[in-house]
This record gives C-alpha cells, sequence and structure tokens, in this order.
C-alpha cells in the first residue's frame, strides 16, 4: 500500500498535492503546521496546488505527470495530502513498508537501523534488486548518523527528543512492483512520558513497530551480569520497559500495525551461559534458537522467510521473558486493555552483538545477531518475500 513516509498515512486515491520546492522562488513561504508536528521543526513551502479526481471519473486515476510552479517555472514536487510532507512522484503505484523503532533510551535503536542497513542491502541484491536512500524523503544524514558510527568504531549519538529521525530507502522492483522502505526512529524520551513535543499518531499507521526491550533494565540480571560486560548506565523509573510499553500502546490507539517484541543486547544473556544463574540453562543449551544466528533463508533463486524457525524463535523469546520478571510485558502483548490483540511475534536481537564500552564500540568489531528477523517477517506478511517450510 502506498504510504506517507513521515506520517505513516495512506496515499488518497482521489486527490493529488503538490509544492513549489525551489527556495529560490520570489513566492511567500507558508507554514505547514501539521508537517511540523510530525517533525518537530519548521516546515514551510511555496506555491502550492491540488488536483482532485473527476467525480465522473472510473478506473484507475492519475494526476497530471508535469506539475510547474507559476512563479518560478520550476517542477512541483509532490506531497503528502495530509501532513504535506514532499512523498515521491511515483508513489501511486508504489508500496511503501513503513516501520517505526521504538523503546527506552540506550536500548539500540540507532545503531540497529545502522546495522539492518548493512544487511539489507544484501538481502535486496539477493531479491535481484538494489538499495538506495532516498535523501530527498528523508529526515536525517544516513551516512553521517547511521553508517559512520560503525566504520569509526564510536557509539551513536541519542536520537535528540522531539525531533524526526527518518530515512526512505527504494528497494527497486520487487514481485512486479516499485518498493520503498521507511523507518523511524523515535527518541526514547519522547516515549518514557505521556505528551510528546513530537506528533506520535504516526505509530498505529505503521506497518511494523519493533519495541526493543533491554533485559539490563531488570536488577538482578543487571547485577548478574556486573562483572561480564562493561558497567552499564542505571535506568530510571521512566525507562522501565512496561512504562514505555504502555505509552506506545497509547499511542497505537484503534491502529492495527504489527509488533514485534524484541528481547535487544541478546548478547548480554549469552554471557551468563557458563555461570550460575535461574536462566543460565536456556543460553547453556546449544540447540536453542536464541544462540543460532538465523539459517540461510532460500526459495527458489531467492531469499524467503522460514515460518516454522520464526515461530519457534518467537515460543523461545516469550518464555525467557517469564524467567526475566517480563511477564507483565508479555501480558501487555497479549492481553492489552483496550482488548485488541495487534499481530505480534518476539524476537532476540544484537546489534553489536557485544556490550559498548562507553563511547566506543567493542574492539573486536561488531557481530550482529538477528537484528534482521523483525524486518524479515514484516516483507514476508507484505509479500515481498515467499515463506518456506523447514527441513524436517
Amino acid at each position: 500500500m502506498s504510504k506517507c513516509p513521515l506520517c505513516f498515512s495512506d496515499l488518497d486515491p482521489t486527490r493529488a498535492r503538490f509544492h513549489c520546492a525551489n527556495s529560490e522562488c520570489s513566492e511567500e513561504s507558508t507554514a505547514e503546521p501539521l508537517a511540523e508536528a510530525y517533525l518537530g521543526n519548521k516546515f514551510t513551502v511555496k506555491q502550492h496546488r491540488e488536483e482532485v479526481r473527476p467525480s465522473d471519473f472510473r478506473g484507475t486515476w492519475r494526476p497530471s505527470g508535469d506539475q510547474f510552479c507559476t512563479s518560478c517555472g520550476h517542477e512541483m514536487e509532490r506531497a503528502c495530502t495530509v501532513c504535506r510532507y514532499q512523498i515521491p512522484q511515483d508513489i501511486g503505484e508504489s508500496d511503501v513498508t513503513c516501520v517505526a523503532l521504538a523503546g527506552a533510551r540506550a536500548t539500540g535503536k540507532s545503531v540497529s537501523i545502522g546495522v539492518m542497513r548493512l544487511f539489507l542491502e544484501k538481502l535486496i541484491e539477493e531479491l535481484r534488486s538494489s538499495l538506495n536512500f532516498e535523501q530527498r524523503y528523508s529526515r536525517t544524514d544516513e551516512r553521517e548518523e547511521y553508517i559512520e558510527q560503525i566504520l569509526t568504531g564510536n557509539i551513536y549519538p541519542p536520537t535528540p527528543p522531539g525531533t524526526a529521525r527518518s530515512v526512505m530507502y527504494s528497494l527497486g522492483q520487487i514481485g512486479g512492483k516499485r518498493r520503498y522502505l521507511a523507518i523511524r526512529d523515535i527518541a526514547g524520551e519522547d516515549l518514557e512520558v505521556n505528551s510528546s513535543r513530537i506528533n506520535l499518531s504516526f505509530l498505529g499507521r505503521a506497518d511494523l513497530i519493533i519495541f526493543l526491550f533491554d533485559p539490563l533494565a531488570i536488577r538482578s540480571i543487571r547485577d548478574a551480569l556486573e562483572n561480564l560486560i562493561p558497567p552499564q548506565e542505571r535506568p530510571s523509573a521512566e525507562q522501565e520497559p512496561q512504562r514505555v510499553l504502555q505509552n506506545v500502546l497509547r499511542y497505537i490507539g484503534s491502529g492495527r500495525p504489527h509488533l514485534a517484541v524484541c528481547l535487544a543486547k541478546v548478547d548480554a544473556l549469552q554471557t551468563l551461559a557458563g555461570h550460575n544463574n535461574p536462566i543460565s540453562p536456556v543460553f547453556a543449551n546449544p540447540g536453542t534458537t536464541l544462540v543460532r544466528e538465523s539459517t540461510q533463508r532460500t526459495q527458489g533463486a531467492g531469499p524467503g522467510y522460514d515460518v516454522d524457525a520464526a515461530e519457534l524463535l518467537s515460543e523461545e523469546v516469550r518464555s525467557t521473558l517469564m524467567l526475566l520478571n517480563g511477564t507483565v510485558i508479555v501480558n501487555m502483548v497479549e492481553n492489552p486493555a483496550n482488548k485488541t490483540v495487534l499481530p505480534h511475534r518476539f524476537f532476540a536481537t544484537s546489534a553489536l552483538g557485544d556490550a559498548a564500552n562507553g563511547q566506543v564500540l567493542p574492539p573486536r568489531g561488531i557481530t550482529p545477531f538477528r537484528v534482521l528477523d523483525p524486518l524479515l517477517w514484516i516483507f514476508h506478511k507484505k509479500g515481498i518475500i515467499p515463506a518456506i517450510v523447514s527441513a524436517r
């Protein structure tokens, strides 16, 4: 389905909006309050106009291809009819997958995006297409904010509260349709409070919400790992996973996104395998999916989604959350207060494969673990990759 990469609203098939993007246009700029609410900062446009499908039109309607500003003659850009943010010209014939990363501070949302991007490029190549960053429709510098951090070995800067960090990728032609991927990175501070300076209603219109749950937020686990990993910042009460998830579910409202509950930084728990801890036997078992990377997913000439293996992982992570005193998380997902159970699945991920030491990434480099699994799930649900059955 076609969606706006900023507000995640469905494209209106009966209307199209255009605005002049020429900064040197002599026409007076006008503010777009709704776009500013989603962005967290100022957003203005020059000349703009809308085109409406004729009432007697039958069939698939497409707006006029060429629109020019009458003030400067510059070609106009297509914009979302809801938030007025710019969108690709071919969005009406394209499928846009909208993903939001949510979680408390220091759960690794930003670093996860950077690492996912590296794995995503390989996946799209296997689908016989190519991945391209769409700077015009993104609200961050992908290389500076995500890629360079991996290359230099520095820890990722936190997402500033009250602002939008969003990236949009073109996935090329897959399955006979043009595909885009839009990812929004939400500051933990915006999810730890009941009201944010930024409009977070887009969560209810996302295709997928990746909720990162940090096991180190549980005191008993943090104490057990005290001498095994570098010292970690102690989370505040506002950073408790259940409190953040409660706010996320409230912002979702009546929406029906897929919800990926991710046991993040699982590398820290894998360290317990050889120690005396109630959950050590879980990670000491070499057969568990919690210590095994995803197996090669192939279907014919390209990638596929191993449904059986994904369901096994989900059940194992769910059971582990119960052992980690995360029962409240499971209950909030499976028995929500509004009685609307979202399509959900549990995951275990690690973007780094080892704990960061202060502002420096692991000195031996990063060894990501199952970081692409949530995206594979939504890609399967949207028909981008097919299902495969595990060999028995």
